[in-house]
């Protein structure tokens, strides 16, 4: 090879390390690539390639300049695609050894490297990289951004083990069990012979059956029940909470939030492999997850409420720099959140007289969708059943609501500007009364009315009784389910908001205050998702709140491919993830960045995350014919 033509291919392997997915692969994979691309130049408004061209022969990779991609027979201006430096296309096309469903062209001179089919069916065979990148190009990017997150925060976590591990990794001992036969003076024996606080109960095939704890001990003690000689099945706690061996840490502590437990059963193949308790999770800045959990627990007052709410916010600072992905850390922050309104609620209600009347407290908004972030004021409402009259009931529970809601403002969780709180007697109604106030919204969908569903129809139940919750939810679905003029304004209403793609750069930014040249990641990013994922769930009857699981339950009724449906998940919880780290960061601009500070990977997936809702709504156009 001449000394011009080698320094040509370490030019172009130096650029290719730059952009994902080659920064991840092997030197000899690269140079594999790099010896067989050709550069090509396309003038601006010239076609790179399209359906025309038959089985797609070519993959290009931007070296320089800007792409657009468009969908043949699409919605106009909104199935488009743009590529800048390093993205490549059509790779989807050239994999599957199909024709390309979009057309390309030069949105300004551009020049791309050219690698052909049989280079790219090769390079898919040898590197694990690039395979995984072509086999989903938006969960591959978000793994490696999650990496490089991890990696960038590491240094401001103190927690001992990462909350990514597997279950499988943190196993340090054997399993201490027994048969449901043995005598409980046997089981103590070997628990105490272990040195460890419980023991499983399970049967001669390593199946779990229960669990005998300390706690147990000290329950039984005290209550006068305790018989040494009696079978431990008698007193043991059943079923046992458990999670296969390849989940991890996260989930793991996500369970132990959510079930108010401190032990986790292990399963390899449904057989005990052992068992993980609190301590062996975490060693974290501010005292323990289970140390939270007491503390609410403990709590008889909002002054002692308050600082638990502050080490709340910074447990989930420290999982989030340990690169706990955003769906398990909202829920957990919901959960321990849920922990102390509920805690809050238990303690206030006993400060009023409210005998006779069923209370169902509910939360509105990012917490009843589970999807609660660090920074977050208060969406609440009451539902309430009395033989008293609506307005009676209504005027003894309005001083109790007040309370509520400035004891969790004195925790962190400020007052809503829009009123939109349980104090506020357009938001504690009886179960008819919400009724017809939905009713309302749905049979005059004006902008006003569209606003209130966006918030009101993703109410969950936090506290009192649930029944009255579930009546409103059932009767919801039923009433929204076939309403096509109502769901076709709601369509209308989350179309308003597109995402922030430019047609000759990659992002269009504005200006807000200490934030210039930034973007709304909530406004013009998430809400995006959550607005579709609540349109499709409503129109298809069915009652959950949270935006990914309505997503992934819709999928299948929209006929859309799993990891389609998982490609569009995943950009949710990217900006989701941003939103949160941003928060962490800068409580004053909670939602926004700026494009120009993130490192080039972050870049890419954003636009990935932001195309993916741009082709969400383009199926809610479709549907809906907008």
């Amino acid at each position: 090879m001449s000394a011009s033509a080698d320094l040509i291919l370490q030019s172009a392997i130096e650029q290719l390390r730059r952009h994902a997915p080659f920064d991840r692969m092997g030197a000899e994979d690269l140079g594999f690539l790099a010896a067989r691309l050709k550069l090509a130049y396309f003038a601006r408004g010239r076609t790179i390639t399209s359906p025309q061209a038959g089985v797609a022969p070519i993959l290009y990779i931007v070296q320089g300049g800007m792409a657009r991609g468009e969908l043949e027979g699409g919605v106009p201006g909104q199935d488009r695609l743009e590529y800048a430096e390093g993205e490549c296309f059509p790779l989807a096309a050239v994999m599957g050894k199909r024709p390309t469903v979009h057309r390309y062209e030069a949105l300004e001179d551009t020049f791309c490297y050219e690698a052909g089919a049989a280079t790219v069916l090769e390079l898919a065979r040898r590197s694990a990289p690039f395979l995984e990148f072509c086999s989903n190009r938006a969960g591959a990017l978000l793994r490696q951004s999650y990496a490089s997150l991890q990696a960038g925060y590491a240094r401001s976590s103190t927690a001992e083990i990462p909350v990514t591990a597997s279950l499988r990794e943190l196993l340090r001992r054997p399993p201490v069990a027994c048969l449901p036969g043995e005598t409980l003076r046997g089981a103590l024996q070997a628990m105490q012979a272990a040195r460890v606080g419980s023991i499983i109960v399970a049967d001669s095939a390593a199946r779990p059956l229960g669990v005998f704890t300390e706690r147990d001990l000290l329950r039984l003690s005290v209550e006068g029940r305790l018989d040494l000689d009696q079978p431990v099945s008698r007193y043991m706690t059943s079923p046992v909470q458990s999670l296969p061996a390849a989940a991890n840490a996260a989930e793991a502590a996500v369970l132990m939030a959510q079930a108010g437990i401190r032990h986790v059963a292990v399963l390899e193949e449904g057989r005990l492999a052992g068992v993980l308790s609190e301590r062996d999770l975490f060693a974290l800045q501010r005292g323990s997850l289970h140390g939270i959990i007491d503390a609410i627990a403990c709590a008889d007052d909002t002054a002692a409420l308050s600082p638990v709410a502050a080490d709340i916010r910074a447990l989930a600072g420290s999982l989030l720099a340990q690169g706990v992905g955003a769906e398990q850390l909202t829920q957990m922050i919901v959960t321990l959140n849920d922990r102390l309104v509920a805690r809050l609620l238990d303690l206030e209600v006993r400060r009023h007289e409210l005998a006779g009347i069923q209370i169902c407290w509910i939360s509105l908004g990012s917490e009843g969708r589970l999807e609660q972030t660090i920074a977050t004021d208060q969406d609440n409402g009451i539902i309430f059943a009395s033989e008293l009259s609506p307005g009676e009931a209504r005027e003894r529970l309005l001083p109790f609501a007040a309370a509520v809601n400035q004891a969790l403002d004195a925790c962190g969780f400020p007052l809503c500007k829009g009123n939109i709180m349980a104090g506020n007697p357009d938001w504690c109604l009886s179960v008819d009364e919400w009724q017809q106030k939905f009713a309302s919204w749905m049979r005059d969908p004006l902008p006003g009315a569209l606003l209130n569903a966006a918030i009101f129809f993703d109410f969950r139940s936090l506290w009192g009784d649930a029944v009255l919750a579930g009546e409103l939810r059932a009767w919801l679905a039923n009433e929204v389910h076939g309403n096509q003029r109502f769901l076709r304004a709601m369509a209308q209403g989350a179309l308003e908001c597109r995402p922030p793609l430019g047609f000759f750069t990659d992002f269009v930014t504005s200006d807000a205050e200490g934030a210039p040249d930034s973007i709304d990641l909530k406004a013009q990013g998430s809400r995006i998702f959550v607005d579709a994922a609540r349109i499709f769930a409503l129109a298809s009857g069915s009652t959950e709140t949270n935006s990914a699981r309505r997503l992934r339950a819709s999928g299948g009724q929209l006929r859309v491919p799993e990891e389609e449906t998982e490609a569009v998940v995943a950009a949710f919880h990217f900006i989701l993830l941003y939103r949160l780290r941003q928060q962490q960061q800068d409580r004053q601009h909670a939602n926004r960045i700026r494009p120009e500070a993130l490192n080039p990977l972050d870049r890419r997936i954003l636009k990935e995350a932001f195309r993916q809702a741009r082709q969400l709504q383009s199926r809610l156009a479709l549907d809906y014919q907008l």
